[in-house]
């Protein structure tokens, strides 16, 4: 595979794969962390009978994770996958060890288990792949297992206090860590299915807006050539050289338009030439007088030139088709062309009889879509039309050249605004147990049984300490910490909360140790550590991690205060919550790697939908074009070939030429109503001399089926022998689909009909 084709590769996988991927260098990187702080230990408490036997298992217990993390993004999932399953079935094998084979007290000052220091290995791994009840039913049995083998072990006094001891603890961490491993599984999935209907939503709407450009420039080409070459040689307008040397002009851009035979850019000559080409052409009969005034463009893209060649014919031939109509004197007319460093000005000016723009109807192609329409669809294109009865016409077309910009187009802004309104897409503030994918029940459950954890072991802990007081201060005050750093709020948690949050643990910290003496007095009287670093991990999970690290320094400050104050060194402050450090880089680096897996998703994301968003314009500019010269060349071709031949043109001939452009009209303002029986009844109507207008209004979301509008609007073609009917298709959200005005002329007097046809496709007089 081609190194493009991997990195496609890499960039198709979906979030789900990313995340659990990122979960298993997380569960490597853990098990090197905790490996490293459990070797001293296990050095120690080596198994006297198998040496090798137990080095083996802690390479096991330690090593297949840790392979999880080195191999989690080179090999396939179900590679991992099957380490995994190693893991989190070996585990009970070597807890089954202890409590089959060790079930004796180990030394005093040194009765924790090596493997009771790893136990949260196996039971994150078996997260990542296992369903949710499985997972947190190997976590309840991994902490009752760790109970009863911390209770065989201890030398304590109460035995069986320890190990109790133990097992909430371990279940506290377990349910924290093990809750966030599936809540992270369940928002990857959630992500997966939020970006599919995102990324479907964008395409789509690039598709639509596609068709839609798509149609436009096809449009704007048809009205422009096709039309006014029928509509000339119909109204025999003009000699058959003329009209021959446009029918075939216009044949010659339909076959360019099926082929895409286009340059990408041509000269600032070459534009001048075809402008001069273009007005000799359109105005053969007619005088116009073409200025170039400064040409210095070297090269100007090649669908500028085609628009502001086709915006300046449409001005042109309107011109020679009306500007003397009615005109007392000779009509003078000026195409002028000025360029000036990238930016182009092409005017079309006459004095003739002008018009008022705002009479011109909404349904009239020549202005809105041929003029003003495809200028503005160009990139840094304008068009300015100046008129007045009696004081002639000025159309200006403006094109200058689009500086780059880092900012985001209009398109793209409407885009996404119309995506944030698909449920489940739109950005918003997240607490908390919502930026974990956490239910609210769930983190209350965490917060209940951290407080109810730490109740337990302040409370056994109590008759070895004093005064009782502040121990219960201490419990307090880290129990307000947790409900506040839990709470819910936008992450990163506000700068006035972190620090709240600090302030508390560093206060429960200094009465402990206010609170604890001197000496030996139990494995569990420094529970507020543990308490304050999981405090700090969700704090790290909430953003601010330097702010937890600095709450981890001031324990650590105040930790080696109370071992000087009791006589002992600095270096058992440090050892007291050493053992701490691995947790709480544990998590800093689960939840760094989680943000940065989620930083890389968006930007993959946003690649991926450029790619697809390209891929459905493309698709839909194809077939758009494809669609549209197919029905051109079988409706309009033959037409346009026959008045290429020099033979003379029949009056019936032209009349064929007339219900030609009428039907192409049709086709281009009337899309939706572009169907049997409407074809065939319309042409037949016309035929029949029966003025037909069809209009469609309802944008660019035409409705699924017309089938029952369609044969009412056929019926009423066919009753009709003469007159005008006119149907409007009405814009989306009208009670009615449509109207039709149905107007004949009886004994000198015109009698009108209104029909209205609902959504479901009844009709009824109005």
């Amino acid at each position: 595979m081609s190194q493009r084709g991997l990195e496609t590769a890499r960039d198709d996988v979906s979030a789900t794969e990313r995340l659990i991927r990122m979960l298993y260098l997380g569960v490597g990187a853990t098990a090197l962390i905790f490996g490293a702080l459990s070797l001293d230990t296990f050095l120690r408490q080596v198994y006297p009978t198998f040496p090798l036997a137990s080095v083996g298992v802690w390479i096991f217990i330690v090593g297949l994770p840790a392979a999880l993390g080195f191999l989690s993004h080179v090999a396939p999932l179900r590679m991992l996958r099957r380490i995994a399953v190693a893991e989190a079935a070996g585990f009970p094998v070597v807890l089954g060890f202890w409590l089959i084979m060790r079930f004796d007290p180990l030394p005093e000052g040194d009765d924790v288990p090596w493997v009771l220091m790893l136990s949260g290995i196996p039971t994150v791994t078996i997260a990542i792949f296992a369903s949710p009840w499985t997972a947190r039913i190997y976590a309840v049995l991994a902490s009752i297992a760790s109970g009863i083998i911390r209770a065989a072990t201890s030398a304590e006094p109460q035995p069986l206090l320890v190990g109790l001891q133990d097992a909430l603890y371990m279940l506290l961490l377990s349910s924290v860590l093990v809750g966030l491993t599936l809540t992270i599984r369940s928002s990857a999935a959630r992500v997966d299915s939020e970006e599919h209907v995102r990324r479907a939503a964008e395409a789509e709407q690039a598709a639509r807006a596609a068709r839609r450009a798509e149609r436009r420039i096809i449009n704007a080409l048809v009205h422009d050539s096709v039309l006014s070459t029928l509509l000339m040689a119909g109204l025999n307008r003009a000699s058959p050289i003329v009209v021959g040397r446009q029918a075939r002009s216009t044949l010659d851009q339909l076959d360019a338009l099926g082929t895409q035979a286009w340059p990408t850019v041509v000269s600032g000559t070459d534009f001048a030439d075809r402008l001069r080409q273009q007005c000799e052409q359109l105005a053969a009969h007619v005088h116009v007088h073409v200025m170039i005034l400064q040409n210095d463009l070297k090269s100007i893209p090649a669908p500028v030139m085609l628009a502001l060649l086709g915006a300046a014919g449409e001005a042109l031939r309107n011109s020679v088709a009306a500007a003397g109509v009615g005109h007392p004197h000779r009509v003078h007319r000026r195409v002028t062309l000025s360029t000036d460093q990238g930016t182009i000005h092409l005017a079309v000016t006459d004095d003739g009889v002008g018009f008022d723009p705002a009479t011109v109807p909404d349904h009239r192609l020549g202005i809105a879509e041929s003029v003003v329409g495809r200028m503005e669809r160009l990139a840094g294109g304008s068009a300015i039309i100046t008129s007045r009865p009696g004081h002639g016409t000025s159309v200006d077309l403006f094109w200058v050249r689009p500086a780059v910009s880092t900012e985001p187009t209009t398109a793209a802004v409407t885009t996404a605004t119309s995506l944030a309104q698909i449920p489940g897409t739109a950005s918003r503030p997240l607490s908390f147990s919502a930026s974990l994918g956490l239910s609210v029940h769930m983190a209350r459950g965490v917060v209940v049984l951290f407080i109810v954890v730490h109740a337990v072991l302040a409370a056994a802990n109590s008759d070895r300490v004093t005064p009782m007081p502040l121990g219960i201060f201490a419990f307090l005050v880290l129990s307000t910490a947790a409900i506040l750093v839990t709470g819910d709020a936008a992450d990163p948690m506000p700068l006035s909360r972190t620090v709240g949050v600090l302030l508390l643990t560093t206060v429960a910290g200094g009465l402990m140790y206010f609170h604890i003496p001197g000496g030996n007095i139990g494995p569990f009287a420094h529970w507020h550590l543990g308490a304050i670093t999981l405090l700090l991990v969700v704090l790290v999970a909430r953003g601010r991690t330097a702010w937890a690290w600095a709450g981890y320094a001031m324990m650590t400050v105040v930790s080696v205060f109370w071992a000087l104050q009791i006589g002992h060194t600095v270096g058992d402050g440090l050892v007291l919550v050493s053992r701490h450090a691995g947790t709480l880089l544990a998590g800093t680096l689960f939840a760094v790697g989680l943000r940065h897996s989620s930083r890389n998703l968006d930007d993959l994301y946003r690649d991926r939908s450029r790619r697809e968003t390209f891929v459905a314009q493309t698709g839909a500019t194809a077939s758009e074009r494809q669609a549209q010269v197919a029905r051109l060349n079988a409706m309009a071709r033959p037409s346009l070939e026959r008045l290429t031949r020099t033979d003379a043109v029949t009056d019936r001939q032209r009349d064929e030429f007339l219900l030609v452009e009428a039907s192409l009209r049709d086709a281009i303002r009337a899309r939706c109503l572009f169907v049997e029986p409407i074809i065939g009844s319309t042409w037949a109507a016309r035929s029949r001399g029966v003025q037909v207008v069809l209009l469609d209004d309802s944008g660019d979301r035409p409705p699924a089926s017309v089938v029952r509008t369609a044969a009412i609007i056929g019926a009423e073609l066919d009753r009709l022998t003469q007159g005008r009917l006119t149907v409007r298709v009405l814009p989306p959200g009208r009670p009615e689909f449509a109207t039709i005005m149905v107007e004949t002329t009886v004994n000198e007097a015109t009698e009108s009909r209104l029909l209205l046809i609902a959504r479901d496709g009844t009709a009824r007089e109005a």
